[in-house]
């Protein structure tokens, strides 16, 4: 495979090799796939230090048991015949309240009738109160029903109907008024754990349900594919210029004395440990020359001028360096291995600062 590059031009007026582009993606893609990867290790170590009874939403929850209608039930032949043309599915009978309720389920929608009068189903506010009472043990006084005018996760028929209780966890109390039914209830604990849910599953989507391959994990999946292949080609791509630093791929310290001038032609040091590139030869022991990446080729602020036979120019000397100081001989010092020869200081803060460093 050849590392070729890629007609793309930079600021040095050169072109920027792919390489450098995949670096700048995969930089993308590790602080996305990596902020999601610590998202997950965080929200799964909570969901398992956290005390599940915590982050319960029935703590005080309880299963009323109905008792017998005590009331005659209506025939239901009238009833049966009027919705007979939707395609009758199930008649079932139930109650709310201790009052019997027959609920009609047809092709198109499941109704409610009181069972001694087959009236539609209507509730008001205290039944809807009596009904959150029944399903509630705690000590904190419910308030008045609010009918919810926005969309909620719940699978009701009709509106939905909150109450709360003023206890010490802040349980609310959710209705479907179209029937009676206690849908759910939350409380402040449960809203952690529906939060680490949503966190941890990624379902920033609101009201979706819990997905285990919804759109944003199929990204999140592609980007960590494309994190791998684009890892792995900057390695190949590194290895092959010979700009791993690892300690067991490093050449053996070059023999021989490396000197380093001032763009006067001044003498300011000579080095005999040319290990490693240029930059860590010359810092070896103390910062001489400074830099904002830490010899990562992306700040240009370790370039050095070769007084003779500069070393060809690889990626990152084109994209940061002018092709006036290509031609000049200058080089980035992290990208290089170290050899012994000469090189001259280019930039005022290089000079401004190399005093203070030997202080």
């Amino acid at each position: 495979m050849s590392f070729s590059t890629l007609s793309h031009t930079s600021t040095a007026g050169s072109k920027l090799p792919i390489s450098l582009l995949l670096q700048t993606l995969h930089k993308w893609l590790g602080l996305i796939v990596g902020l999601q990867l610590l998202i997950w290790v965080v929200t799964g170590l909570a969901f398992n230090l956290i005390d599940e009874r915590f982050l319960d939403a029935n703590p005080y929850r309880t299963t009323h048991k109905t008792a017998s209608p005590a009331t005659a039930l209506a025939p239901t032949e009238n009833l049966l015949q009027q919705y007979q043309a939707e395609g009758i599915i199930e008649l079932k009978l139930t109650s709310v309240l201790e009052r019997a309720v027959y609920a009609l389920t047809t092709t198109q929608q499941t109704r409610w009738f009181w069972a001694d009068s087959l009236k539609p189903l209507s509730l008001n506010d205290t039944e809807i109160l009596a009904i959150a009472k029944q399903s509630y043990s705690g000590s904190g006084e419910l308030s008045a029903p609010q009918i919810l005018t926005h969309e909620t996760p719940f699978d009701a028929s009709g509106p939905v109907a909150m109450l709360t209780a003023a206890d010490q966890v802040g349980t609310r109390i959710y209705i479907d008024t179209a029937s009676g039914t206690v849908l759910a209830h939350q409380n402040r604990q449960s809203d952690l754990k529906d939060l680490l849910f949503m966190l941890h599953f990624m379902d920033y989507a609101p009201d979706n349900g819990i997905d285990f391959n919804h759109l944003l994990v199929q990204v999140v999946s592609i980007a960590a594919l494309f994190l791998g292949l684009s890892g792995i080609y900057i390695l190949g791509h590194k290895f092959h210029q010979g700009q791993l630093s690892l300690p067991f791929l490093r050449r053996k310290a070059a023999i021989g004395k490396l000197g380093l001038f001032t763009q006067d032609a001044q003498a300011l040091a000579e080095f005999t440990d040319l290990n490693g590139t240029y930059l860590e030869s010359i810092n070896r022991g103390r910062e001489r020359l400074r830099t904002q990446c830490g010899g990562g080729g992306r700040c240009g602020l370790c370039k050095l001028r070769f007084v003779e036979q500069p070393p060809s120019p690889n990626d990152y000397d084109l994209d940061k360096l002018t092709a006036t100081e290509l031609a000049q001989g200058i080089r980035l010092s992290c990208q290089h291995e170290a050899h012994p020869g000469k090189l001259e200081l280019v930039t005022k803060a290089q000079h401004r600062y190399w005093p203070q460093s030997e202080q």
